[in-house]
């Protein structure tokens, strides 16, 4: 855990470096958090805020965790021998025995779990060490099973198998950028013309099965629209479901979409196939009837799905839209159609390596990590590192696609 107190005011938003708000903390507050990324603690109640990069805002401390009296002595335990499983929600510690402070391991975010023993939510792990679930398993959320029931083992990769269909896709499919206009030979290397006034959104469109044709529209159903509100507020939404703004470029009852999202964004390739001497690759997109989109970034990774909204000036420069406003659209598809398939040609991507790789360091990367618009990178040990930074790269390799801008 994190402790805490704030110096001055500080906003609360939805995750690091974001600039939608969603609460504030008066100065002179004590503030708990559950994880530091880069001095953007996440509150436990909820949201991220920037402590700054020499606490000159909040200044904080790790602390023991604290767990909340239970209402009995210990947890009943069934009569029959059984394990305890679950998935963790956050990073959490690894010590060497409840309540210590001797680290000796770490888990990351949404990883499955095997215990033998529950002591008031101290969880003893069957590889060794003991981990806390939180008074309410708000840190990791478990249940007694069979002790029959054992991990299933991994084929590929050396981390366990993840919990949802999204971060396993992560895990196995290989991470790209979508290339701007000026680097995509569909615009023959140039930026599409446009007048000083005005700039051009770096659209990137979809296809519903391997060639050039575009597909059926994507419906926006209303779970879709009120997340869209959520993720921009109820003004900027609506500009940006205004016709030719760039996500919604011709009106329809009901409003839908094309396939399309932005440049400069990332994705995750599933598979690639050959068609007429041309490769195509199919990539990961949401379901445009889901409704469960409540989640936060731990118990469901949402990063894969939100892109930012970009557009490009006459003289190459990126900006915002709207004047300056920052925009998130959900990049989503429609399942009825061809699966949901979502077909680019491979030749407008730029694909980061893939796992496991090693850093200019020796250590190696055995997974991908999304924050927002970067790209971390999981060390076996589970820890992160930002695989690109301002000042470039923490290996040989890197890619020459800008990064979004913030």
């Amino acid at each position: 855990m994190i402790k805490g107190r704030t110096v001055i005011k500080r906003d609360i938003v939805n995750f690091p470096r974001g600039e939608v708000k969603i609460g504030s903390i008066p100065a002179d507050t004590e503030i708990t958090a559950s994880e530091n990324i880069r001095q953007w603690l996440h509150l436990v109640e909820g949201g991220w805020v920037n402590a700054g990069a020499k606490q000159q805002y909040i200044q904080w401390d790790y602390a023991t965790d604290s767990v909340e009296p239970e209402p009995e002595a210990e947890d009943p335990a069934p009569a029959a021998p059984v394990l305890i499983k679950g998935i963790t929600i956050i990073k959490r510690d690894i010590v060497d025995a409840p309540y210590s402070e001797v680290k000796i391991g770490r888990l990351p975010a949404g990883i499955e779990i095997t215990a033998n023993e529950n002591s008031r939510q101290w969880l003893h792990l069957v590889e060794g060490g003991w981990v806390n679930a939180g008074a309410k398993q708000q840190y990791i959320q478990w249940e007694y099973v069979p002790a029959s029931t054992t991990p299933d083992p991994v084929e590929d990769g050396p981390l366990p198998s993840l919990a949802s269909r999204i971060t396993d896709i992560k895990r196995k499919g290989r991470i790209a950028t979508l290339l701007v206009d000026w680097q995509n030979p569909k615009w023959h290397f140039e930026p599409r013309q446009i007048n000083l006034k005005g700039a051009y959104p770096h659209t990137v469109t979809f296809n519903a099965v391997p060639n050039n044709r575009k597909g059926p529209r994507v419906p926006l159903k209303p779970p879709v629209l009120e997340h869209l509100e959520r993720l921009n507020g109820a003004r900027i939404a609506k500009r940006i479901l205004q016709p030719q703004a760039g996500w919604i470029n011709r009106p329809t009852t009901p409003p839908s979409c094309e396939r399309l999202t932005w440049a400069g964004n990332h994705v995750v390739v599933r598979e690639v196939l050959e068609e007429e001497w041309v490769k195509f690759a199919n990539v990961y997109a949401m379901s445009c009837h889901e409704k469960d989109l409540e989640g936060t970034f731990f118990d469901k990774d949402m990063r894969l799905v939100i892109h930012k909204f970009n557009a490009s000036t006459w003289n190459r420069n990126m900006i915002k839209l709207a004047g300056g406003e920052d925009c998130y659209t959900p990049f989503i598809t429609a399942p009825n159609v061809n699966d949901g398939a979502m077909w680019i040609r491979l030749d407008y991507l730029e694909l980061w390596p893939r796992l496991p790789f090693a850093l200019s360091d020796g250590t190696e990367i055995v997974e991908y990590e999304l924050h927002g618009f970067e790209i971390c990178g999981l060390r076996a040990d589970g820890s992160s590192v930002l695989l690109r930074e301002p000042g470039g790269f923490k290996t040989n390799w890197s890619i020459a696609s800008p990064e979004v801008p913030y």
